[in-house]
């Protein structure tokens, strides 16, 4: 419900480093990079090309590492690979040995090569000089057309460090691992790990291979947020890039995934949101995501009526770009707000969930919540937004994104601008949902209703959470009653088709029924 981007943050973009050793046990892992293959003996460059297979020498080095690793109980128990087959056959002469199956990922799959993929190192130098010395050098190959950006490797790297070796990692794939990679994600791998530029040079012969003891504790991460949310870390790296990286529970399963990344990439593209840079699933059904650090300084609670009008038409504006997006079939793997409601009203009783099955109990107001027309992001206000040291305002993630009817957005954007927080200086008539929200017109009154959803859906969440939501729960009885003091405003002589769920409410109000 609220910011990754705050928390232990300390006001100047620096984050304190996990304490103790909660949900962390140290992992060791032995990476390598894979044997020889076909186009290593032909100097020819292959990028992230997964086809090549292994010389006949390549395969009996592999062999040869396999038979002399130690065969003891602090041997490996899980071996990873990418999905290259030069990878997966050096990695499967380790899992022979052992009796374990190889674990591929395209994580750790190498650098595209962009236009000098398939071309020997003489085509290369001949074709595109100055493309080849970048390669050559060892360096982030953003220069080379088509290739990957050093950003986004790097973003892999710490992807799958937090996968195999963060929170939860040594009970999905024991303290010991092996990992079988390439030359660019193995030199990116061990530099970043070991706090170096990640274009310093490293070994990475055939058959050199790095010890990494407790790589993740070694990055630092910075928890980000409050505990009750799924973890989320702030990981620095000696290339003065930071990263965001998200543990989502259950999202590695079903497909989830694949929608996931094919969302995000679109909707990112168009609200200008931080890009997903790499993701991944693990064992127990999460996923791992990365975005770039975002620096900025998050918003307060008690702002101003300019600023929060300010916000609205940021919110408002991210919504028009989000509309302009065609996402049918990711959609429909969201939770929409009529999802939400359902949800919510096969839960446990209590103050939020009464006042939601009483809105539900009209056909009408039911109808409207279960339509999926427009797309917002039900996380959209001011805890999940900054701003930026040039004074922009930017939206920090889009973890939330809801599906409900035409008017959905905009009820999200006044709840996030003005409707959920305390007024700040000025002159409370002048804030954006006191203008917005009162009056006795059709669409005044179904604006109140899906802001009343919004609310109760949040006071829910908090109600619900075990220990520290008592604040937020605070807040969000507050906006309600507010709410309700709006929809009296609201009242006139000519009932409109929500009338009498707004009498209702009032009644409940006048009761304790929302506070009970």
């Amino acid at each position: 419900m609220h910011a990754h981007q705050g928390g232990n943050d300390d006001g100047a973009g620096r984050t304190a480093p996990e304490s103790g050793a909660r949900d962390h046990s140290a992992v060791r892992l032995l990476v390598r990079r894979h044997a020889e293959s076909e186009w290593n003996a032909q100097a020819r460059i292959q990028g992230d090309n997964t086809a090549p297979p292994l010389t006949e020498a390549g395969a009996a080095e592999a062999a040869r590492w396999a038979a002399g690793l130690p065969d003891d109980a602090a041997g490996p128990r899980t071996i990873w690979s990418s999905d290259a087959v030069r990878a997966h056959a050096t990695a499967g002469a380790a899992a022979r040995r052992f009796g374990l199956p190889v674990v591929s990922t395209a994580l750790l799959g190498e650098a595209g090569a962009g236009v000098l993929e398939g071309l020997t190192h003489a085509e290369a130098a001949a074709r595109f000089p100055a493309h080849h010395r970048v390669w050559t050098a060892r360096g982030d190959l953003d220069a080379i057309p088509g290739a990957e950006p050093g950003d986004r490797l790097q973003a892999r790297v710490v992807a799958f460090l937090a996968a195999a070796t963060g929170p939860g990692g040594a009970d999905l794939y024991g303290t010991s691992q092996l990992v079988v990679t390439h030359a660019a994600f193995l030199r990116c791998l061990v530099n970043t790990a070991h706090l170096r530029p990640r274009s310093t040079p490293v070994a990475v012969a055939h058959d050199d291979v790095h010890r990494l003891d407790d790589p993740w504790r070694a990055l630092s991460p910075g928890r980000l947020g409050p505990t009750w949310r799924p973890a989320v870390h702030r990981v620095d790296t000696a290339d003065g890039t930071g990263y965001v990286v998200k543990v989502l529970p259950g999202l590695g399963t079903g497909g989830g995934l694949r929608r996931y990344r094919d969302l995000q990439r679109t909707v990112c593209a168009a609200t200008g949101t931080p890009p997903l840079l790499a993701a991944t699933a693990r064992a127990d059904g999460s996923a791992v995501t990365v975005r770039p650090f975002v620096p900025g300084a998050a918003l307060g609670h008690r702002l101003g009526p300019d600023t929060e009008w300010e916000l609205l038409r940021f919110y408002d504006d991210f919504n028009a770009r989000l509309a302009t997006v065609t996402v049918t079939g990711p959609v429909m793997g969201l939770r929409s707000l009529g999802d939400r409601v359902d949800r919510a009203l096969r839960g446990p009783d209590d103050e939020a969930v009464r006042q939601l099955r009483a809105l539900a109990a009209d056909s009408r107001l039911d109808a409207l919540f279960h339509e999926r027309t427009h797309i917002t992001d039900f996380d959209l206000h001011r805890d999940n937004t900054l701003r930026t040291d040039g004074g922009r305002l930017v939206r920090i993630d889009l973890d939330s994104l809801c599906p409900g009817p035409r008017l959905w957005g905009r009820a999200c954007a006044l709840v996030g601008a003005s409707a959920l927080y305390p007024g700040g200086p000025g002159d409370p008539a002048d804030r954006p949902h006191v203008r917005l929200l009162g009056g006795g017109s059709d669409h005044a009154r179904e604006l109140r209703h899906l802001v009343r959803a919004r609310l109760l859906l949040g006071l829910r969440f908090f109600l619900a959470l075990p220990g520290g939501g008592e604040g937020y729960a605070a807040l969000y009885r507050a906006a309600l009653t507010e709410l309700t003091a709006l929809d009296r405003s609201g009242q006139s002589d000519q009932p409109d088709r929500f009338d009498r769920l707004d009498r209702f409410h009032q009644l409940d109000q006048q009761k304790g029924g929302h506070a009970r």
